[in-house]
């Protein structure tokens, strides 16, 4: 079996970059194919007998529209969430991350597996040592947006009004500068801050060396507590712990965290909201057992997440899916 990988794609399909090695393949796998010409190129693979699988790690069902800025990107995102639809439809098989996920477009879908995120081993970096004189904390991607810092704010502008702590942000701005589309309230907030270092978003390639050279002590991951956020996975956690980054992360009442469960003693999880502050002070005064801890998710998600020991388990899913018959 020869796979071929897909990530995203927003191009027309005869510039659509590995063409000939998809029409070499006997399987092709679309990560997130949110676009309408990954559609129209899985559906003319799939018409000379290829076999088509759809990847995703997220959902767009939950996402706050409003947020978005205007009614033309609400209805860019409705239109991006209906072609995922058409595809999973269409698609032999699905693979997804997490057993929300699973049910969710198992609706569209009777062939789904999951398959957990997993980690490089050659994304691990020596992280750069925070010689600042002040602690770093750090707010990564998704968190920076998304509503996902709202429910603690107060505590944030607290945190930075004490002076010995920095809080660093990657995220909300291209690297050109300019703000994300429909994230112009969250730019404002980390704006006000006035203890705040910024640092614009990266190509995923550079994503793991730019985070280790941020000297950073402690990573938070906070969360809104809805369905958008039980639906994603424990990526961020994974890629904190490979560079040995202490995590605080978000817990629910419900339990449907993607921290809480088996990663939940390799990381610090709040569930009552009104105690980040507490806890990242708390990280900042007994560091060192946070470090231990940081050392232990290491080896903990080398262990249990290297893509080097579960990349097999991939195979056998992906081969599986292949050869499901639907029932007459």
């Amino acid at each position: 079996m020869v796979v071929g990988d897909f990530m995203r794609q927003d191009m027309d399909v005869s510039a659509f970059p590995y063409t000939q090695k998809a029409l070499e393949a006997d399987v092709i796998c679309f990560q997130r194919p949110s676009s309408e010409p990954s559609l129209k190129l899985a559906k003319l693979l799939k018409e000379k007998g290829k076999k088509i699988i759809f990847d995703n790690d997220d959902t767009y069902e939950g996402i706050p529209l409003a947020r978005l800025g205007s009614e033309k990107r609400v209805a860019i995102a409705q239109q991006l969430s209906r072609n995922l639809n058409e595809f999973v439809k269409i698609a032999d098989g699905v693979t997804v991350t997490t057993e929300i996920l699973a049910k969710e477009y198992g609706k569209l879908n009777p062939n789904v597996a999951v398959l957990k995120n997993c980690i490089d081993p050659l994304d691990e970096y020596p992280c750069k040592p925070n010689t600042t004189g002040k602690w770093r904390v750090g707010i990564i991607g998704s968190v920076t947006s998304n509503d996902d810092y709202y429910h603690i704010k107060d505590q944030l502008k607290a945190l930075d009004a004490r002076g010995d702590i920095t809080i660093v942000i990657l995220g909300v701005k291209h690297r050109d500068g300019g703000i994300i589309p429909g994230m112009q309230e969250d730019y404002d907030f980390w704006n006000s801050l006035k203890n705040i270092e910024w640092h614009t978003t990266v190509h995923v390639t550079e994503y793991m060396y730019t985070v280790s050279q941020l000297a950073l002590d402690v990573a938070i991951i906070p969360r809104k507590d809805h369905y958008f956020n039980y639906c994603k996975s424990n990526l961020k956690f994974l890629d904190m712990s490979l560079l040995k980054i202490p995590v605080i992360a978000q817990g629910f009442p419900c339990g449907l965290s993607p921290y809480q469960g088996a990663d939940e003693p390799y990381l610090k999880l709040v569930v009552d909201n009104d105690l980040w502050y507490n806890e990242i002070l708390k990280a900042k005064e007994k560091y060192s057992s946070y470090l231990l801890k940081a050392q232990q998710a290491h080896d903990y998600v080398l262990e249990n997440y290297s893509i080097i020991n579960y990349a097999p388990i991939w195979t056998q899913t992906i081969e599986r899916l292949c050869k499901y018959q639907p029932s007459s």
